[in-house]
């Protein structure tokens, strides 16, 4: 677990892996430089539990962060885990009895459940299972694998030189990429990850230096792998990215049912920003969805969300 200054949500994705069926591991929080209350809480957690372990170092950003973590890993397996997620408590005895049993593959994801940054339920959002859909959605930037539910075998991370830091901000699909050439990879139907949205993440922060990283990623695998150069996709590249925010987070919850949480963001939206058009659109889309899910009782129905109510 790479941390940075993650006080907000960091000690209920502690408490989620400690509550693990599956014991016998090592938590490996690797705080990047943290200047708010992160390492504090690490220690607490490292004073009542030794199976956590807290590598301390100087700010390097996430591939770095998790490189570090990597490096100190003696396992066979290794877990990513995200300071602001929550992990399902099946989610380690799933995915090692599927490694367990599956010798050809070297990486495993599972379905996540996006939530808010108070905790709402927004999305479910289910992966392809074989390896021929994952690679091929990952080669046409359909990313396949959610990178802080997956678990990957140690001795194949380290044989394609682990996470690359010229591909920061898409360092993940980059391995699955790389991976994906040495092995099988493969993800678990189950939702075994509550999934964080919030502003402040790693996710929606790359901005054009993310969108450049991609175009180079898809040069060099393309070209590593013998494929067409990829011109319609790289110009999906720099096409512009939606912002994260209220909006954004309205519309997902409004496409499960969830008018609860929709509402909750539009208000917030229209608080910020009401005379967007933008706003006034999206506010449309939620009522019309509204509309139809009171005339035809279309509802989501997602797992419970494992709350720690004494973490912080």
């Amino acid at each position: 677990m790479s941390v940075y200054n993650a006080e907000r949500y960091l000690p209920e994705a502690i408490e989620s892996i400690l509550h693990q069926s599956f014991r016998a591991f090592r938590l490996i929080c690797v705080d990047d430089g943290s200047t708010d209350g992160s390492a504090e809480i690490l220690g607490r957690f490292a004073t009542v539990d030794s199976r956590v372990e807290i590598i301390r170092q100087a700010n390097q950003g996430v591939v770095g962060a998790a490189n570090a973590g990597v490096a100190v890993c003696t396992a066979p397996l290794i877990a990513r885990m995200d300071s602001d997620d929550i992990a399902m408590p099946e989610r380690f005895a799933k995915q090692v009895e599927f490694l367990d049993s599956h010798p050809d593959v070297v990486a495993v994801g599972a379905g996540i459940l996006e939530i808010d940054s108070s905790g709402g339920a927004l999305a479910v959002v289910q992966y392809p299972t074989s390896h021929e859909q994952i690679d091929s959605a990952n080669l046409v930037l359909k990313s396949a694998i959610a990178n802080p539910v997956s678990m990957l075998r140690r001795t194949a991370i380290e044989s394609v030189g682990g996470y690359r830091p010229e591909f920061a901000w898409v360092e993940d699909l980059d391995l699955w990429l790389r991976l994906a050439e040495v092995g099988k990879l493969a993800n678990l139907p189950e939702i075994l990850l509550c999934y964080r949205q919030h502003a402040a993440s790693g996710t929606w922060n790359g901005g054009g230096t993310r969108d450049e990283c991609l175009v180079r990623l898809l040069e060099e695998t393309y070209a590593r792998r013998g494929l067409a150069h990829p011109e319609q996709l790289i110009r999906k590249c720099r096409r512009p990215r939606s912002p994260a925010g209220p909006l954004k987070w309205a519309k997902k919850a409004s496409r499960q049912g969830q008018w609860e949480i929709a509402c909750k963001h539009l208000r917030s939206q229209w608080g910020t920003n009401p005379l967007s058009a933008r706003t006034w659109s999206a506010t449309i889309e939620v009522a019309a969805r509204s509309a139809v899910a009171c005339a035809f009782g279309k509802r989501a129905q997602f797992p419970p969300i494992p709350r720690y109510r004494d973490a912080a």
